[in-house]
């Protein structure tokens, strides 16, 4: 029983290094997604931009009531400056004329000249 010696006390830091390793993970997740997002956010201002316009300036005009919302919806989206916020009010005030009808048989020409104003500001 004399040769018996007692245990030698092991530091453990695995729990440390667990608990460094997760932090460190979720900074990196949280950088990742900071990037992602910043590209994104970018990435799609330019590309929706463009979307947006090509909907609103390709508007089937031959079912004028899904065409006046068509209208409001991606008017609405491109109104980013004051200059196309000033038109856009102006053209939804002849929109709103039209969206609450039951049927809608003939759009009047000063909402068409409206729309198109409205599409030579998106233009530029």
């Amino acid at each position: 029983m004399k040769d018996i010696k007692a245990f030698i006390d092991i530091t453990d830091i695995s729990f440390y290094l667990f608990i460094a390793t997760i932090i460190i993970g979720l900074i990196l997740a949280f950088w990742v997604y900071k990037k992602a997002y910043k590209f994104a956010i970018e990435h799609c201002k330019i590309d929706c931009d463009k979307y947006f316009l090509y909907k609103f300036v390709n508007v089937d005009w031959s079912d004028p009531k899904k065409a006046v919302y068509e209208v409001t919806f991606y008017g609405r989206l491109l109104a980013r400056n004051e200059r196309r916020r000033e038109v856009f009010l102006q053209l939804k005030k002849h929109l709103d004329r039209y969206k609450y009808t039951r049927e809608i048989e003939h759009i009047d020409e000063e909402l068409i000249n409206y729309y198109n104003l409205y599409k030579q500001v998106c233009d530029e």
